[in-house]
């Protein structure tokens, strides 16, 4: 399976709804870590952590389960609102490039990481 590459890896959100997200190389940028071992994804949405299962299917499908969210008060809170919610929307991915694309229903890229 492709994720086995993804694994152990920082994907960092470079761009979300086509917009350029600025990132610092810091642990506060949004960003997964993919586990292929047991399908689970961590990370950050730019303050909380991230956490919860997926799943990859044929034809590059992707589905997040229901992520945990921790629940700290940020003043980023907006973009990590908007992150999560565009996560729920993800469906297909493609790797490109050193970036890994998330990908709607209607086969738009949503969120990219590198």
């Amino acid at each position: 399976m492709p994720d086995a590459s993804w694994t152990n890896k920082q994907w960092t959100v470079v761009e979300m709804l086509g917009v350029p997200v600025q990132t610092s190389n810091s642990p506060q940028d949004a960003h997964l870590y993919y586990n292929a071992s047991d399908k689970t994804v961590t990370g950050n949405g730019s303050c909380n952590r991230i956490f919860g299962p997926y799943e990859l299917e044929k034809k590059n499908r992707i589905s997040f389960g229901n992520l945990g969210v921790t629940m700290m008060a940020c003043q980023n809170q907006a973009f990590e609102n908007k992150f999560l919610e565009t996560l729920k929307s993800v469906e297909r991915y493609q790797v490109t490039g050193g970036q890994l694309w998330l990908k709607d229903s209607k086969k738009r890229v949503i969120l990219k990481l590198q």
